[in-house]
């Protein structure tokens, strides 16, 4: 594997581990709210309750005994459990819920931005890749046409040299044999 074979690997790793992440806070946030719900609900239903059974209790009890303490203690507790449950599902939903809720956003986000510098960056090694090589291949390929040129020229250049030179030289050549 090449360097950038590896680096699309890599990418898509992290491509699916930002998205397994979201996946599940996605699915924590589902659970902290149908938890939020049904706690409200519960409570809800639990203060309906007491107040149903306080309404029915107090128009029935003439007298005081042991018995009927325990019972409005065991309503003043649900009333109590009730608020607490109210209470905790409000935090919830206004704490954690919320904060959960901005993490996802910031995620996603993250995301967003990790895709386009990604894109930006494939757009960029590809523009160096391609068309910057493609530039240079053009440009040796030129360069290589005006070498040719110059060698032609060269070649010419110096068969008109020994042309005008050779004819000295075996007249210089001849010249020195007759001494």
């Amino acid at each position: 594997m090449g360097f950038g074979s590896d680096l699309k690997n890599s990418h898509e790793a992290v491509l699916k581990l930002q998205d397994w992440e979201l996946r599940l806070l996605e699915t924590v946030k589902k659970f902290m709210a149908l938890r939020i719900k049904s706690d409200k609900e519960y409570a809800s239903t639990l203060q309906n309750l007491c107040n149903q059974v306080d309404k029915e209790s107090t128009i029935q009890m003439n007298y005081v005994s042991n018995v009927s303490k325990s019972w409005l203690l065991m309503i003043q507790q649900t009333e109590q459990l009730s608020r607490i449950m109210k209470t905790h599902a409000e935090d919830l939903n206004s704490g954690p819920l919320h904060r959960l809720t901005m993490m996802i956003k910031d995620k996603q986000q993250v995301k967003k931005s990790y895709i386009g510098v990604h894109q930006q960056i494939e757009a960029e090694m590809i523009k160096v890749t391609k068309t910057e090589l493609e530039k240079l291949k053009s440009s040796y390929r030129q360069l290589i046409k005006e070498m040719n040129s110059a060698k032609e020229k060269y070649k010419e250049a110096l068969a008109k040299v020994f042309k005008i030179t050779r004819p000295w030289a075996l007249c210089q050549g001849l010249c020195f044999a007759k001494y």
